[in-house]
């Protein structure tokens, strides 16, 4: 039964690894080209929101919304506020609204 529980954690974390180099690439490509089309850039912030709990793939989740933001805030924001609600604790909504 442990080795299947190792075995099984390997391969979620070779997947998680697998996603946040898809998404990287995926970013890289977007930001670099300048790209402007919504459809590509919301699709792939749909893609990695689910992964956000892993902080390397939290950090390309960011640097995309910061690209976006250029190019639409209102639906960024909507992004972050999805991002806080699947994935902050409840300490840290309150302290994040207790400093507002």
């Amino acid at each position: 039964m442990t080795d299947n529980l190792h075995q099984l954690a390997g391969q979620i974390s070779a997947l998680f690894h697998q996603a946040i180099q898809a998404a990287n690439e995926e970013v890289d490509a977007i930001i670099q080209s300048g790209a402007q089309d919504t459809r590509r850039i919301e699709h792939q912030l749909d893609h990695m929101l689910g992964f956000c709990c892993d902080p390397d793939m939290l950090l390309v989740f960011k640097r995309l919304c910061r690209y976006y933001y250029g190019i639409d805030p209102a639906a960024t924001a909507d992004y972050v506020y999805a991002y806080r609600e699947m994935w902050d604790t409840p300490d840290e909504a309150e302290h994040e609204s207790a400093s507002v």
